[in-house]
């Protein structure tokens, strides 16, 4: 998932990688928001950070939510994103 990219699905089994321009954590939920995980994006040195969620065990049908916390300018980015796993 990129923002010039953005996927709407993933097959089930698979983990679910984002890529962003600056650092930022993922603030995520597979179930409606009811409970929430934050992943870190790494720093890979070629000016692309990546975040890997750990979806690879998640049925086929959920809903996975996300939306980013710039971590160097500390704000929220204002929106949510929505991946379906398959």
């Amino acid at each position: 998932w990129r923002y010039n990219q953005k996927c709407r699905s993933i097959p089930a089994g698979k983990v679910f990688r984002m890529e962003v321009l600056a650092p930022a954590s993922v603030h995520w939920s597979a179930d409606g928001w009811n409970t929430v995980k934050d992943t870190a994006a790494r720093d890979t040195g070629l000016g692309v950070f990546v975040a890997d969620l750990a979806t690879d065990k998640l049925p086929g049908g959920t809903k996975v939510v996300f939306t980013f916390y710039w971590t160097e300018s500390k704000n929220w980015e204002g929106a949510d994103f929505e991946v379906t796993i398959e």
